[in-house]
């Protein structure tokens, strides 16, 4: 992987963000008046997101349908159907409840479904929306099938393929067919097509073609197998932020399934798919100790970031300070994150207020039951995180 140099975005992106508080809100002391840490998020920059992948959509002939998992806001979910999405994509159950107060939606859940619970409550909504699922098993399929016939209603399917994660999903020509025709003999189930997920390709492998080359390798004989068998899928599904501007590649795609990338993260940011400019979440944190000599405390801890990593050992970093490119956070307990400050040639100091674009900043948000959504024109509003902590 190559780090890239932030030298040259960091004068004019450090401006933008920091100018915007004092330029366009009442006072830079609204945000100083509100408690560290907490998570800011720029609507400019999220409807710029929104407004690039419906361009890329539009010149591929794709349907977007994005994944709330990153944001779980009813807000920002509505700007995006606003924006012309074709419908949203879920991880679990819980995320789809909530999001049915958008009212008359699609909804994908994106993940398999297993359990009475889980599957009752999808049968339960499937009622009001048309709900489908995404599947890889003839277990999965006939739960769903029992509580479909059981509630008298039909849930759409989307069989997996697997295109080189090795997570979830099967890649075998042969399997696929057996699922799909599996699938066909089950009351109460609709099988709407293939769900695919690149999320092994970042970095340079995103943006080699020959990367999309193996994919096909995989995808078409399974494509073309199910087309033999009857069972041309209607929906072929595929997502990953990394990797959006590539779906092209990969053939027979006709929707695009990503969350990432309307507020986007160091992970992204690091690996070269966004530039600070397209960050539109922030962690805003203070310096609570600067006694260590070349080192600071903040009152960002693993409870305001998460505790995920990027990279390790030498390289461990846990979040991006775009004030101070050359420092790094490197380590988080739950209240306190070490920052080192060696390299920063006017290091910050103690009462001092920074941001921060985390790692993952679906885990990030997560942990908030709220964030602050700077508008258009010069608002700054409270947003509740309404999917927060639905992990089934």
């Amino acid at each position: 992987m190559h780090d890239i140099n932030y030298s040259n975005q960091h004068e004019s992106d450090e401006h933008c963000f920091l100018d915007c508080c004092e330029d366009h809100l009442t006072s830079l002391e609204i945000i100083k008046s509100i408690p560290t840490p907490f998570l800011l998020v720029e609507e400019k920059i999220v409807k710029r997101n929104i407004t690039r992948i419906h361009e890329y959509a539009n010149r591929h002939g794709f349907a977007v349908r994005p994944h709330v998992k990153t944001h779980k806001s009813l807000h920002i979910a509505r700007m995006q159907i606003d924006f012309g999405a074709v419908g949203i994509a879920v991880a679990k159950v819980g995320e789809a409840e909530i999001m049915a107060k958008l009212g008359n939606i699609d909804i994908t859940v994106a993940y398999p479904v297993v359990g009475p619970d889980s599957t009752e409550k999808i049968a339960r909504l499937s009622h009001k929306l048309n709900i489908r699922v995404a599947v890889d098993s003839e277990y999965g399929m006939n739960e769903l099938s029992n509580v479909a016939v059981k509630y008298n209603n039909t849930i759409g399917i989307l069989v997996m393929f697997d295109a080189g994660l090795h997570r979830c999903g099967v890649s075998d020509p042969h399997q696929i067919v057996k699922l799909a025709q599996h699938l066909k003999t089950l009351p109460g189930l609709r099988y709407d097509g293939i769900q695919m997920y690149l999320g092994h390709l970042y970095g340079d492998t995103a943006k080699d073609p020959e990367s999309f080359k193996r994919i096909n390798k995989l995808w078409d004989p399974a494509y073309e197998a199910l087309c033999a068998a009857g069972l041309r899928p209607e929906t072929v599904s595929s997502g990953s932020t990394p990797s959006l501007e590539n779906t092209h590649l990969v053939h027979h795609v006709n929707e695009i399934k990503v969350g990432t990338y309307v507020l986007n993260d160091y992970f992204v940011l690091k690996f070269g798919h966004c530039t600070l400019k397209d960050c539109a979440a922030r962690v805003i944190t203070t310096v609570v100790s600067d006694v260590v000599s070349g080192q600071v405390i903040i009152d960002a801890g693993s409870k305001a970031l998460s505790a995920k990593q990027l990279l390790s050992h030498e390289n461990l970093e846990m979040g991006y300070i775009p004030e101070y490119p050359e420092a790094q956070i490197f380590r988080l307990h739950e209240e306190h994150g070490w920052v080192d400050v060696s390299q920063c040639a006017n290091p910050p100091t103690i009462g001092q207020r920074m941001s921060i674009v985390p790692v993952n900043v679906a885990l990030c948000i997560n942990l908030y039951d709220e964030f602050y959504f700077y508008t258009s024109d010069g608002i700054l509003k409270k947003e509740k995180v309404d999917a927060r902590g639905r992990c089934n």
